[in-house]
């Protein structure tokens, strides 16, 4: 019979990753009842992720289903603009890391409207850029403050999403667009993500074009 730890560590995980900072029972559960945990989430043809260092753990579709099973996680798509600040929050996460500040990025809709300007040049920039921020918080990338209508935490679970190798396939492009006339047009595409990435599986509550039916 499963404990309360083990079923409100399950139910947690199937909602979304979880972060140390946000509860430290859960975490506490995840890091202590691993065995149980691959047991029955074996039986929903999922795995866990723990990264102990940066505090967080979420869920993967195994590589190798039951033939008929389905998944469980849907495939989510961004569009070209939630794409480009993606990678620039990433960015930023590194320098904040290489220059010893605080494990802790806190970034302003201001700042990220002022570095999306240089791929967003269309008279309706501004509009688009917040719609690119809501969908990164929508998809739990971005965690907006308490108390605070413009201020947002980058959480650190962008790292397992945003490789060294996926930023330098995307460096290219990002260079290219600042050199066209009018960069960051409809017509770029954006990063389709993987149903087994890490997002908070709430996203899929209210579809909109950057979550496919």
């Amino acid at each position: 019979m499963a404990t309360p730890e083990l079923s409100v560590a399950l139910a947690t995980l199937l909602r979304g990753p979880v972060h140390a900072e946000d509860s430290a029972p859960v975490w506490r559960s995840v890091t202590t009842l691993g065995p149980q945990l691959h047991e029955h989430l074996e039986v929903l043809g999922l795995r866990l992720v723990v990264d102990e260092v940066e505090r967080y753990a979420y869920l993967r579709v195994k590589d190798e289903l039951p033939e008929g099973m389905p998944r469980l996680f849907r495939r989510h798509a961004l569009t070209y603009g939630s794409t480009v600040l993606l990678i620039l929050l990433r960015q930023r996460l590194t320098t904040a890391e290489s220059d010893g500040e605080t494990p802790r990025l806190i970034v302003t809709t201001t700042e990220m409207t002022e570095w999306m300007r240089l791929y967003r040049r269309d008279a309706t920039s501004e509009e688009r850029i917040a719609g690119d921020i809501a969908t990164l918080v929508k998809l739990g990338y971005l965690r907006k403050l308490r108390d605070s209508e413009d201020t947002f935490e980058v959480r650190r679970i962008i790292k397992a999403l945003v490789t060294a190798d996926w930023m330098a396939e995307w460096q290219d492009k990002l260079v290219r667009a600042t050199r066209r006339p009018d960069p960051g047009t409809d017509g770029e595409a954006g990063l389709e993500l993987e149903d087994d990435v890490p997002v908070d599986p709430r996203a899929d509550e209210d579809d909109d074009e950057d979550v496919p039916a």
